[in-house]
């Protein structure tokens, strides 16, 4: 399912869990980098790997933009994307058959709030780490 504007990618990894699972298929739109938002999933190549991590902070120097991403279930640390390795946002999802939005006003709002407590989340609290995977996985039955 390729178009001229979409392509689809399908996840491997559980640097994304709870939020994406293993075999998800995404739907990616390459857009430009001035409109990417803190939050947004997106794709990119390191070496000969694509990964999709959520975007934590965009820096344009004027002359070109470094993008820092972190999977949702990794440690703090987040790796620095170059335009050169950008492949595109990740802007909806096929889930029982139809396509979710993941640009939606809802999920714009979950995906900035991840980006902010997902670092305290995976620092490994026993207690705080359950309930966000609950929240995460009520969160994605309850929006469309």
């Amino acid at each position: 399912m390729e178009s001229k504007d979409l392509s689809l990618f399908e996840t491997s990894g559980f640097s994304m869990w709870p939020f994406l699972r293993p075999g998800e298929r995404l739907l990616i739109k390459r857009v430009p980098m001035e409109d990417l938002k803190i939050g947004d999933m997106l794709l990119y190549q390191k070496d000969t790997q694509k990964i999709c991590h959520r975007l934590v902070r965009k820096i344009n120097d004027g002359k070109r933009f470094s993008l820092y991403v972190r999977g949702d279930n990794s440690l703090p640390a987040s790796e620095c994307i170059t335009e050169e390795m950008y492949s595109g946002k990740a802007v909806g999802t096929l889930k029982n058959g139809r396509v979710v939005d993941l640009a939606s006003r809802e999920y714009q709002f979950i995906n900035r709030i991840i980006v902010f407590i997902a670092p305290i989340i995976s620092r490994g609290n026993r207690i705080i780490k359950p309930l966000y995977d609950k929240f995460l996985w009520r969160m994605r039955r309850c929006l469309p």
